[in-house]
């Protein structure tokens, strides 16, 4: 079954999660520079490979040391720490810690690997088994075990380390076979599918069906990212279409680009299967589209906006792109590109001569014109990386006698400093890569430094963290890196106009040197609580006798009574609870999609449910909510004041959630709090 796998070239293509700048987060203490004087490494660190030797330095000007050395070494991959390198050696898989030990074989015969984006633990598949290592244990422990006439693909963490989603796929001489995406719970070993589809082997045309490709996830993890289309090698080597997949399984993948997954007709809405042409930021996913293996052509760059579901173009049709990579904040995209190359003829000169002039170039998520950062004619510059503070980008940069060397730069390009003097010894071969696309990720790896999930998952773990989101699961959580290094975890008080009023902030400091929270205080609109902090966020009163619920998913916020608690056998989303209750109400939160209809028609539509839950005579009322007309349903009234009632409010603009398009928000509740819930209602 491994051949299979060769011919659909899916384990030819290298994992997205490894050409992004690691996420990372850690609940124990470690210290982040092992190299230098204990001090964190003020742009990250990198790993190269050279000469048959694995390096390592801290950026910008740290020393480099080698930590290992032997044939057929690659493919260096960071754990989120900065602490532990896996690389590949030859087809085995081996471990190092940065600055202590020796490197030694972890797995044999590894076909792909992962480091968790939030702790020092990696997966590996080889011999169609799905394995879990980390750096204390002698072996990896088996995840998915091996069943007969399966072959594993492509593996991806979601962003909170849980879970893992894996290819699987069955293809059977004249018998149906199936492939599909799975997720396994790190662990409890636990399995789920995502989304699955059924394959037939024809003699004449061979293996027929559609098949989808594990891209990654989407930054809340409530989506899994994927291609889907022909089982063809050379189709997929065109681009397929991209899509959502709903993490639970419950819903079919939807496409990013257009209304259908139709792939003869996607010429313009492909995207290539390949590392860097994906990255995600929080509520944004962006990718390189066009179809077309060459690199060169028919590569523009866009957005596609998670809440929204709208799509956005940031560059123009003369201009090809490979490798965007957000920037911490999610507000600026850095990429490579270059002219447009037609009509070359399949000539290699004149191709290399188009890729010679990739630039480096920066444009802003929400629209605006792209700068350029880089414009020396003797480099191609590629791959590049931000920081994780957002003050650097770390950029490979090829010259004419394929020697590549590692630079950095300031976001407003300023700064330009080399880092790294070669990498390699490379043929031209590699450095024409595939169609233009070189695996970069085979020579190099940038750990970008403390990620901010690092952070947010370090002061999640405090117990003033852990009461004050228990109460407010909503609460906007902010990485402050302006003075001494902080996290903030924040509720407000929306007042009219959307104005934010009172608030609540817990900031907890960072010791820089260990990663790990140190002072922290309390900010009760104004007032500054040093001390029994753990008591003021029991007896907090800053709200009133209401407290705000907000629901990024559904663009809401509203206030509800202070005593009551989530409700039992009702969905979160995102970790947002979607309905909260007591002995005398409740709230929930739902929508609708309505497009085309009017407020009046979507309650008439609510009200006369066949399951008649407003009694036989329901009252619709005409009202305003946040500026905008809406209809309250009121039941019958032999069902008195305890009975279900609702408001329908047409959003704003339409939002997705889960992948579905919505035009109509709709807060259930008892008709005798409905009034006061939907008078508090701001849409975010």
């Amino acid at each position: 079954m491994q051949n299979v796998w060769k011919k659909l070239a899916f384990l030819a293509a290298l994992i997205l999660v490894f050409g992004a700048p690691v996420l990372g987060a850690l609940a124990v203490r470690w210290r982040i520079s092992d190299l230098s004087s204990g001090k964190p490494p003020t742009a990250g660190r990198v790993a190269w490979v050279a000469e048959g030797k694995l390096w390592v330095k801290d950026l910008p000007n740290g020393k480099a040391r080698q930590l290992a050395a032997g044939e057929n070494i690659s493919r260096p991959a960071w754990s989120p720490t900065g602490r532990w390198l896996l690389f590949r050696r030859g087809e085995d898989l081996w471990l190092v810690g940065v600055g202590r030990g020796k490197a030694r074989r972890v797995a044999q015969r590894v076909d792909e690997f992962a480091c968790s984006p939030v702790a020092d633990v990696f997966v590996c598949t080889a011999g169609g088994e799905l394995c879990l290592g980390e750096p204390a244990k002698e072996r990896p422990r088996v995840l998915v075990k091996r069943e007969a006439g399966f072959d594993l693909g492509r593996i991806a963490w979601s962003p909170d380390g849980k879970w893992v989603a894996f290819e699987r796929l069955k293809v059977g001489q004249s018998e149906a076979g199936q492939v599909g995406i799975w997720k396994v719970d790190a662990a409890s070993g636990a399995v789920a599918r995502v989304y699955i589809s059924r394959l037939r082997f024809d003699r004449e045309r061979g293996v027929v069906g559609e098949v989808p490709r594990l891209a990654g996830w989407s930054p809340d993890g409530e989506m899994v990212i994927l291609w889907r289309g022909p089982c063809s090698a050379s189709i997929e080597a065109d681009g397929l279409p991209l899509g959502l997949a709903p993490s639970d399984g419950y819903e079919e993948p939807v496409p990013v680009v257009g209304k259908g997954w139709n792939w003869e007709s996607a010429w313009e809405s492909a995207v290539l299967v390949r590392p860097g042409f994906v990255a995600t930021a929080p509520g944004k996913l962006a990718f390189v589209i066009g179809a077309g293996r060459d690199t060169w052509t028919n590569k523009r760059l866009a957005v596609y906006d998670f809440q929204s579901g709208e799509l956005a173009y940031l560059t123009g049709a003369d201009w090809a792109v490979i490798d965007p990579a957000f920037s911490p904040d999610g507000k600026l995209l850095v990429y490579s590109a270059g002219p447009e190359v037609k009509d070359a003829g399949g000539y290699e000169q004149t191709l290399r001569q188009g890729l010679a002039s990739r630039r480096l170039w920066v444009v802003g998520t929400d629209g605006g014109k792209p700068r350029r950062l880089t414009n020396d004619p003797a480099y191609r510059d590629e791959r590049p990386f931000f920081s994780a503070d957002g003050r650097y980008i770390l950029f490979a940069r090829l010259d004419g006698e394929n020697k590549v060397s590692l630079w950095l730069v300031q976001p407003d390009g300023s700064g330009l400093e080399q880092v790294v003097e070669s990498i390699g010894l490379l043929t031209g071969d590699f450095t024409f890569g595939y169609y233009g696309a070189v695996t970069w990720n085979e020579l190099f790896a940038y750990w970008p430094g403390v990620a901010d999930a690092a952070l947010i998952n370090a002061t999640k773990g405090t117990p003033e963290a852990k009461k004050l989101l228990a109460r407010y699961p909503w609460a906007k959580i902010v990485v402050d890196r302006s003075g001494k290094l902080a996290v903030d975890f924040r509720v407000d008080k929306l007042e009219s106009g959307d104005e934010p009023g009172p608030y609540l902030r817990l900031r907890v400091f960072i010791d820089p040197a260990t990663n790990i929270p140190a002072d922290r205080f309390l900010d009760l609109n104004g007032r500054v609580i040093r001390t029994e902090i753990l008591r003021h966020l029991d007896e907090e009163t800053v709200f009133g006798t209401k407290v705000p619920y907000l629901n990024p998913a559904y663009g809401v916020y509203l206030e509800f009574p202070r005593h009551w608690r989530p409700r039992p056998g009702y969905d979160d989303v995102a970790g947002i609870p979607g309905s909260y209750g007591g002995d005398d109400g409740f709230f929930l939160v739902s929508a609708m999609n309505g497009e085309g209809l009017t407020p009046e028609e979507v309650a008439r539509h609510e009200a006369s449910h066949k399951l008649k839950p407003y009694g036989e005579r329901p009252r619709l009322e005409k009202t305003t909510v946040n500026g905008r007309e809406g209809y309250f349903v009121f039941p019958s009234p032999e069902l008195g004041v305890g009975a279900g009632a609702c408001c329908v409010v047409p959003y704003p603009r339409p939002v997705a959630i889960t992948g579905e398009k919505y035009h109509y928000f709709i807060l259930y509740g008892d008709a005798k709090h409905i009034r006061d819930l939907a008078a508090s209602l701001r849409f975010l």
